[in-house]
């Protein structure tokens, strides 16, 4: 099982979009409806995440009072603490995100609680288990994240049954159906191998974006990626060209769109986009990791584009800093590819 596991999810290609995707879902969901206030700090928050300012995110979070009657403010906290440390490959602080997960776990049962269990609370808690399943993951945990991944689907499919017309779980159910191993490596949190149908997790999907409160444009961007991946490329483009326009500068919708240059051999502008997440990370705090790794993507489709010199230059770049010394995978690999660009090796 374990060894199952690792295939599935180890992988280089790995979305750094699911998480934001899921914010979506807490503005309103099923009979539950937010007062506009917390509705307008929600979309807020929502922003911050997905143009990767965390810190502002934290803030407008903790500036808001909370009482059981607002468990997703502390669902939003955990899902901001786990993507800031998605965007940078990093553990940046384990007992931040610990200690929120119980803190939110805890909220949603004093909801049910107070006001019984719903279709709402069912798919809070579906989410917090999915986040903390990724948690462990992310850290090669695979044992340890498998039971709140499996029990995270139980959740989202109870939420339905509850709600027939809870629409946002179909954006879960949709991702979990798709069920390609590839895909799976992107979207981590789904701890576990399932066949699953593909063309069901896309009317799901498109169930999703077209009858949701809210989730969808979180299905937009899902199907993103599986058109991308089922070669249906004009809907990609159309999606991709959508979000692009409202998050000019998000680097979760770049990774979508140099994905999306890639499957269609358009390596000259997944280069660029590679670029500008290369830039991106560079200005970051934790960003080295992703700035070596989006500059060798870079190189490579340089090469791939048969721009031998383009590549040789990024590759001389990054060999020369210092800091690829603690990422032994990127400096190999950065080297060899540097080597072909000389010697014309295929």
């Amino acid at each position: 099982m374990e060894f199952l596991i690792r295939r599935l999810f180890l992988s280089k290609y790995r979305s750094k979009l699911f998480l934001f995707l899921v914010l979506n879902v807490l503005v309103r969901a099923g009979a539950f409806y937010l007062p506009e206030s917390d509705c307008e700090i929600t979309r807020d928050v929502i922003s911050y995440i997905i143009n990767n300012q965390y810190d502002s995110a934290f803030c407008k979070i903790d500036n808001c009072t909370f009482d059981n009657r607002k468990p997703h403010f502390l669902i939003i906290k955990v899902a901001a603490i786990l993507m800031r440390d998605v965007d940078f490959e990093k553990t940046i602080d384990s007992s931040f995100f610990l200690d929120t997960y119980e803190t939110a776990i805890n909220a949603v049962k004093q909801w049910e609680e107070a006001y019984g269990v719903s279709s709402y609370s069912t798919m809070l808690s579906g989410m917090c288990r999915a986040f903390h399943s990724a948690f462990y993951l992310r850290q090669k945990k695979y044992l340890s994240a498998l039971q709140n991944g499996l029990n995270s689907i139980k959740l989202f499919r109870e939420a339905q049954k509850m709600d027939s017309t809870n629409y946002e779980v179909d954006f879960f159910l949709g991702l979990y159906e798709f069920g390609l191993a590839e895909l799976r490596s992107r979207y981590w949190w789904i701890l576990f191998w399932y066949p699953g149908d593909r063309r069901s997790g896309i009317e799901r999907m498109r169930r999703c974006a077209e009858k949701a409160i809210i989730t969808a444009e979180a299905a937009q961007i899902s199907l993103c990626d599986f058109f991308t991946y089922e070669k249906e490329f004009k809907d990609a483009e159309i999606r991709i060209g959508r979000l692009k326009k409202k998050y000019p500068f998000s680097r979760f919708v770049l990774w979508a769109e140099a994905k999306y240059f890639e499957r269609t051999e358009n390596y000259a502008d997944a280069a660029l986009i590679y670029s500008s997440l290369a830039g991106s990370y560079g200005q970051e705090k934790y960003g080295d990791y992703n700035y070596f790794y989006t500059s060798n993507r870079q190189a490579q489709m340089f090469y791939k584009a048969g721009n031998r010199e383009g590549a040789a230059n990024i590759c001389k770049k990054i060999l020369e800093n210092k800091k690829i010394k603690m990422y032994k995978e990127i400096e190999q690999d950065t080297r060899k590819l540097w080597e072909r660009c000389y010697v014309g090796n295929n």
